[in-house]
């Protein structure tokens, strides 16, 4: 689906969290190709502005919003300024997230605070936000992006594990809540990802296989571009050589 426009998509305004680098900047310039307007939502300026230009190139509009998504006062403010200067969210993929792994007994409560916040709080707080807007339209599309480590136990992982695995529930419930507002809502759970961040939390591992970024991306427009008669609550995005979850 990415790299070709999608009627169901085009004109529409997103808003991706995270959209610096990534999964949310594939995602982002995949949604442009798609014939969406974007609002790239995350903490580091240049690379927010960098997106958005890349998104420009491809003739759609975009605003880049440099903002703390910890924080449930600047998640306000990116719906602010998304719906402000590209019309009212339509499409949400909240992908703003976090990864500090260590044993229990060296994790910390600001760790703790970090992952609830960054990893589920955030997505809560867009998701409000954009709520207006969608049930006024009686229609709309949020994707949360989840992880394998919210299906499964990994050592080192107690923090991120047990934040994915609540966003994996939040995104159920609020599927059965907004169904009868035209809302649709997924978890995107993926395993290994080849990013910046996997190199930091697993700098010793090999990545031959890994799923890379637009992988991904590709997955949140299948998702998006859906038949509306059908749903899908959950999907599972593993490498090919990786045990089924």
């Amino acid at each position: 689906m990415a790299g070709c426009e999608c009627p169901v998509l085009a004109g529409k305004t997103a808003l991706v969290t995270g959209g610096g680098r990534g999964i949310g900047a594939a995602t982002a310039l995949a949604l442009a190709q798609a014939g969406a307007d974007v609002a790239v939502a995350a903490r580091t300026e240049a690379e927010v502005q960098s997106v958005a230009e890349q998104v420009r190139a491809l003739g759609r509009r975009s605003v880049a919003v440099c903002c703390d998504l910890a924080r449930e006062d600047e998640c306000l403010r990116a719906v602010e300024e998304a719906s402000r200067e590209l019309g009212g969210v339509a499409i949400l993929v909240n992908n703003a997230g976090t990864a500090r792994f260590a044993p229990m007994w060296e994790t910390t409560g600001a760790d703790f605070g970090l992952h609830m916040n960054l990893n589920l709080a955030a997505a809560f707080h867009c998701s409000r936000a954009v709520l207006p807007s969608m049930m006024a339209a009686r229609s709309g599309w949020i994707v949360n992006v989840a992880s394998s480590s919210g299906k499964k136990p990994y050592p080192k992982q107690g923090l991120y594990c047990a934040s994915k695995a609540a966003l994996i529930m939040l995104s159920k419930c609020m599927a059965l809540e907004l169904r009868d507002h035209g809302i649709r809502v997924h978890a995107v759970c993926p395993g290994a990802v080849d990013t910046r961040m996997s190199d930091q939390v697993h700098p010793e591992r090999h990545r031959q296989g890994w799923i890379q970024p637009e992988d991904v991306a590709s997955t949140i427009l299948h998702l998006l571009a859906m038949p509306p008669h059908i749903a899908t609550d959950e999907i599972s995005v593993r490498r090919f050589m990786a045990d089924p979850l």
